[in-house]
């Protein structure tokens, strides 16, 4: 008697789902424009991370304020020296390590306080919901830069802490905005729906189930908010009311030969290409992340 006829076809195994930010990360290193964007940051951060290392002068230094001050580039001086003799690269090299420092950290407090407030406001919705957007809608109708004016010059000699702060605080309201259309658009989705009948409280449906879902405009507008606090703390730098002497930052650099621009070009010259390098490639990158969630989306 024949035995059951069984399917001789080979059974193909399941590949694994990749993740959403697995298929971001993929979509963005396939632009060459991307991929050689991160390459230039990355050497940026790196030379950040190790100016301690490779500086070759003490940034603070001031070994001769007749004869070594505003030496044009050279063997010893490759960017040239500033009005206080100190040697420009290795205050570029540091500045590098604390303008991105400063972005960094205060994106990192704008981002915690946006995704939080935009979060609760869509997910929560009613009167608290009405009540939020109109506390927004006040921030909002002040301008940041002038915001920043007025406290800064009102306190000149804040420190690194208190500065990351005020650039954080004041950071925070375009993102909510973002946050909250998309927990909106999400909070009547099917699995949230199927959360919530399996008793899930809210506060894990926002963690485990929303959140996750906003990877990618948290990740857009961190990589563009690092770039615009780098640019904002540069122009008040320059201003003289960011980042204080004798600490190296790309704005004060500039801010020390302002007055010289024809005859100390380099003062000029060297922060303002590593600042324009750095502000590109992440404007790059976020524009990269976003056409990868559009076309995800």
């Amino acid at each position: 008697m024949p035995g059951p006829i069984r399917d001789s076809a080979p059974t193909k195994a399941a590949r694994p789902r990749e993740s959403p930010l697995g298929l971001t990360v993929r979509s963005i290193l396939r632009k060459p424009s991307s991929r050689v964007a991160l390459v230039v940051l990355g050497a940026i951060v790196l030379v950040g991370l190790l100016a301690p290392f490779i500086a070759p002068y003490d940034p603070a230094a001031q070994p001769d304020i007749v004869a070594l001050k505003d030496l044009p580039p050279s063997l010893a001086h490759p960017f040239g020296t500033d009005p206080y003799s100190r040697d420009v690269l290795s205050r570029v090299l540091y500045g590098a390590q604390l303008s991105l420092t400063i972005g960094i950290l205060a994106t990192i407090v704008s981002l915690t306080i946006g995704v939080g407030y935009g979060a609760i406001a869509g997910y929560i919705g009613g009167l608290l919901d009405a009540a939020m957007m109109r506390v927004l809608d006040a921030f909002l109708s002040i301008p940041r830069l002038l915001l920043l004016l007025g406290v800064l010059v009102a306190w000149p000699h804040l420190s690194i802490v208190a500065l990351v702060l005020f650039l954080g605080l004041t950071g925070w309201f375009g993102l909510s905005r973002i946050v909250r259309g998309q927990v909106l658009a999400l909070k009547h989705a099917e699995f949230v729906t199927a959360a919530r009948a399996l008793g899930a409280s809210q506060r894990r449906i926002l963690a485990r189930h929303l959140l996750p879902n906003l990877v990618s405009p948290i990740a857009v507008a961190a990589t563009l908010g690092v770039a615009h606090v780098i640019v904002l703390e540069a122009g008040l730098s320059y201003l003289g009311i960011g980042v204080p002497q004798p600490l190296a930052s790309w704005g004060n650099i500039i801010q020390d030969g302002a007055d010289q621009v024809a005859t100390l070009w380099w003062m000029s010259l060297f922060p303002g290409l590593f600042m324009v390098l750095t502000v590109m490639t992440l404007n790059i990158l976020g524009e990269a992340i976003r056409d990868a969630y559009e076309r995800r989306s």
